[in-house]
């Protein structure tokens, strides 16, 4: 049941996003859902409504085709750490575009990304370019079952690394781990799974599955699946465990990449796996996916000489247009150094701080999680005390309180994702101390309502 409160937002919404509500119903004519990617509805249909369709982007912020105006946290999945239209990569581009957007041939930009790529990532010696991070994790696996001529993977409950058929396991389902109709069983497939942050757990099913066990494959910090930091020992743990066993540690650094720190989370946490999956920050809001790891892991691709490995390929791969949006990226964010990721992880530190006294100050069933310029808010059934896995968060969130936040902030001008989001260069302080209103005032309402 709609409280009166939650009904005058919904008319709020209605009145703010009239052009965009019209697009809605267009797009659900046409696009299953209304939408390419299914998170991208924003809860909206719970509601009976549909996203801010967007025009424009520039900093921070998005103007969607109504003329709203939002603080933008949701940072294109994360992508943006520089912001949106970067002048940078804006420059990049419009140089690359009289040359021609894509040549499907081999182009030396991606030789100087590549370059770029390696010298910061401790795991990496060589890669290859893709074109999503669904197409790395899934390529990465393949490799790693190459290398150890064994086929099982284990992988984190509640983790996401893209809808590929050989990882989508566990994710939402993360009891059972039958995702969606049309795939194998993870028993076909070959899937294991433990909770992120059980060292216990993890050693256990390793030495129970070693001899099959081809790979771990897993966020170091847990990304879609909540924002959760790794306990103290985990990552070393697991790194121990996979090493003396013969097992490949895959580290799927799609959102955590170059995020934490210039070497991305495996220099933060100084810990080395033996692949590494890229995309998001690395090409600069172009289409982009890295898999990189020891040259004698990813020599099994190298079909001319001898290869017995089919990754990468695609027309759209190691294009010029992500190339050079990337390498613009990745300079600019060298050339800010220590002190532009210092100032991002601060400022992350900061807002889950405040977040933390609003919480407790409305006594709210909900948890602010996070590392670095990553934030996230979940809001639950019951107050908990700690969470530690994505599981937990799966099994025990309240849907209803996160679609209500959801549609409060847009009310408020200010765009979230699983509850924030991330920081960008571009966030001033007076745009996150009017987002800590916002989720003050929202907070009040969502208990008062429950």
């Amino acid at each position: 049941m709609v409280t009166e409160e939650i009904e005058e937002e919904i008319k709020k919404y209605k009145r703010n996003h009239g052009k965009s509500l019209q697009l809605w119903e267009q797009a659900k004519m046409k696009i299953p859902g209304g939408v390419s990617h299914n998170i991208r509805d924003f809860h909206m249909n719970d509601f009976n409504l549909g996203p801010p369709f967007i025009e424009r982007a520039f900093d921070s912020r998005l103007e969607d085709v109504d003329g709203n105006i939002y603080i933008d946290y949701w940072i294109t999945h994360g992508a943006a750490i520089l912001g949106h239209a970067h002048k940078n990569i804006i420059e990049a581009i419009s140089n690359q575009l009289p040359k021609g957007n894509h040549h499907g041939m081999v182009n030396k930009q991606a030789i100087d990304l590549a370059e770029r790529i390696i010298d910061a990532t401790s795991s990496i010696e060589k890669l290859r370019f893709c074109t999503t991070g669904t197409e790395a994790t899934m390529y990465a696996s393949r490799l790693a079952r190459a290398y150890t001529n064994k086929k099982k993977i284990a992988k984190i409950r509640g983790g996401w690394h893209g809808g590929n058929d050989t990882l989508f396991y566990f994710v939402k389902e993360v009891e059972k781990g039958d995702e969606s109709k049309g795939m194998r069983t993870q028993e076909e497939a070959e899937i294991l799974s433990f909770d992120y942050n059980d060292t216990e757990g993890a050693i256990r099913l390793i030495n129970e599955n070693k001899k099959t066990l081809a790979a771990v494959v897993m966020e170091p910090v847990l990304g879609a699946g909540g924002a959760i930091p790794p306990r103290k020992g985990f990552l070393e743990t697991i790194r121990e465990e996979t090493e003396k066993n013969d097992i490949l540690l895959i580290y799927d650094e799609i959102i955590t990449g170059f995020r934490l720190s210039y070497h991305s989370a495996q220099g933060f946490f100084d810990v080395t796996p033996d692949i590494t999956t890229m995309g998001k920050i690395i090409g600069g809001g172009a289409p982009i996916g890295v898999i990189g790891g020891q040259a004698d892991i990813l020599d099994q691709a190298n079909l001319p000489a001898g290869g017995e490995v089919w990754i990468g390929g695609g027309t759209f791969s190691s294009n010029s247009i992500s190339m050079v949006s990337g390498i613009a990226t990745l300079d600019t964010l060298k050339q800010g150094g220590d002190s532009l990721y210092k100032n991002l992880n601060d400022t992350g530190e900061y807002i889950r701080k405040e977040i933390n006294k609003i919480l407790e100050k409305y006594n709210a069933p909900a948890m602010v999680t996070g590392v670095g310029s990553m934030i996230s808010i979940h809001w639950f059934q019951e107050k908990q005390k700690e969470i530690f896995s994505g599981s937990e968060i799966k099994l025990n969130l309240d849907k209803k309180k996160v679609s209500q936040y959801q549609l409060l902030m847009f009310n408020r001008d200010i765009l979230v994702r699983g509850g924030l989001g991330y920081l960008s260069i571009k966030h001033t302080q007076e745009q996150i101390e009017k987002t800590l209103n916002a989720i003050d005032e929202t907070t009040k309402i969502v208990v008062e309502n429950i």
